[in-house]
């Protein structure tokens, strides 16, 4: 049975939330019949774990989270099993390099469990992440201490020319120790090199003793890519790029039209 002994992961944000916010019961319920199958539950969204705490509750099944695009990991009761960094001598003088090379940029940062901005990057959240008044700062220097997962690079211009803005925050940056990357919000992420969702998950499957031909993955995000091609079997959402769609196995329903819960469904013969 394809429950038994699996792993299923979930990105959240267009994958289980629906373009409304909403998680619809008859997703809850798919997922709920999933683990009572067998099935480990997993999320893998770019939200840190401090923005999951409504998503965990509406599903109690949901046993881990992989949180920051892949740089954290979480167990249901909050500890956390695994993280990465971006090196502490590294962060100042990337962010002093993409300033110099993009003028009117924006820069947040996840230190630690929490997220930190300068005030214009709110503009880029999507409804459920938000960042607490104390977390928002007017220079994006004042918040960088130790623990430094992530930059995120935010422009209004570039929104919907987010391939422009990665090429040219590629370009700036030459040090091979971070890679630029999609972060799931029209913003570009530099992370830790190597990191990603599908590292993170083919930890996770390791630490669980779950076989990577049992992980089988839901996203429709640019930041879902890598681990669409790494898990066993790579689900795309619907309303997915064709980008999206061309490197996972098979594409399902929209969000819209509850595919999550018709390919749970299906398989379980309802």
């Amino acid at each position: 049975m394809i429950f038994k002994n699996s792993l299923f992961a979930f990105d959240v944000d267009g994958t289980l939330l629906n373009s409304y916010g909403e998680l619809t019961k008859r997703t809850t319920a798919a997922i709920a019949s999933a683990s009572a199958q067998g099935a480990t539950i997993a999320l893998a969204t770019g939200r840190s774990w401090s923005e999951l705490d409504l998503v965990m509750e509406a599903i109690p099944e949901i046993e881990y989270a992989i949180c920051t695009n892949g740089l954290e990991a979480y167990d249901r009761a909050g500890r956390c099993l695994y993280t990465e960094e971006i090196p502490e001598d590294l962060v100042a003088n990337l962010v002093k390099t993409i300033r110099r090379s993009v003028s009117g940029v924006s820069i947040g940062a996840g230190v630690g469990r929490e997220l930190y901005a300068e005030p214009k990057v709110i503009d880029g959240l999507v409804p459920g992440i938000e960042i607490a008044p104390d977390r928002i700062v007017n220079d994006i220097m004042d918040a960088l201490t130790v623990n430094v997962r992530d930059l995120l690079i935010y422009h209004p211009s570039y929104v919907n020319k987010l391939d422009e803005l990665f090429v040219t925050i590629s370009e700036t940056i030459n040090d091979r120790r971070v890679d630029v990357a999609y972060s799931g919000l029209p913003m570009i992420e530099i992370v830790p090199a190597g990191s990603g969702k599908g590292t993170c998950l083919a930890w996770l499957s390791g630490h669980l003793q779950i076989e990577k031909e049992a992980v089988i993955v839901f996203g429709d995000g640019m930041n879902d890519l890598q681990m669409l091609s790494w898990a066993g079997t790579g689900l795309a959402m619907g309303q997915s790029s064709q980008r999206v769609k061309t490197v996972a196995d098979h594409v399902i329903g929209s969000v819209d039209q509850d595919g999550i819960a018709e390919w749970i469904e299906a398989k379980l013969g309802k």
